[in-house]
């Protein structure tokens, strides 16, 4: 049986001021007293090997656990943060022009045939999502920590339960249901091809 815990990132001066965000953007303060309260979770749990997204906020927290559980990181970026198009990425949610595009973006998020630019879509995010799950099926550790972040997170799970039939409308569901907080942390399983969740979002760490 393999067990995976997911843990979504620290907090970012991003997150604080509802930015989209660059791939390099560390840790705010909150963000690192955050990553240092969830290293203590893993201090009992066994863990074979971390992978992290690509993206700084990720590692960042990756690396703060590794220090603690003496691991190395493995940075792979299956697990980043869906792209969102290069000329929105550093803007706040309430730029005009920033708006403007994004408003195109959702309207045409379940259109495999339209993009504005270099953004992922639906299907973009569901292949990758399937591509990382097949990933991790295949690496021989038993037990691996992933940290990654919000949306992905979401996306994996989805296609973890349905496989290639999930479909966009049921993402919007899942979407505005499941709650991921920084730093929570996600267990599921896996045993004779099927995926089980065992805790959602687990933040008990933060108090």
């Amino acid at each position: 049986m393999k067990r995976v815990y997911f843990v979504r990132h620290g907090l970012t001066q991003g997150n604080e001021v509802s930015a989209y965000q660059l791939p390099t953007i560390p840790l705010s303060d909150k963000g690192k007293e955050q990553a240092e309260c969830v290293t203590q979770r893993f201090g009992q749990i066994p863990i074979d090997v971390i992978i992290s997204s690509t993206m700084e906020r990720a590692a960042e927290t990756a690396r703060a656990i590794a220090q603690r559980v003496g691991r190395d990181v493995v940075l792979e970026p299956l697990f980043q943060e869906i792209l969102r198009p290069t000329i929105v990425r550093g803007k706040l949610h309430v730029d005009p022009e920033a708006s403007e595009i994004m408003k195109m973006v959702m309207r045409h998020w379940a259109n495999a045939d339209w993009k504005h630019s270099d953004e992922e879509n639906f299907f973009d995010l569901k292949q990758r999502a399937l591509k990382a799950i097949a990933y991790l099926v295949a690496r021989p550790e038993e037990h691996i920590l992933v940290v990654t972040h919000g949306t992905i997170l979401r996306m994996l799970f989805c296609c973890m339960m349905a496989g290639d039939a999930f479909e966009p409308e049921h993402f919007s569901w899942a979407d505005a249901f499941l709650a991921v907080s920084h730093t929570g942390v996600t267990w599921c399983e896996y045993a004779k091809g099927k995926w089980k969740l065992i805790t959602w979002n687990d933040h008990a760490h933060l108090g």
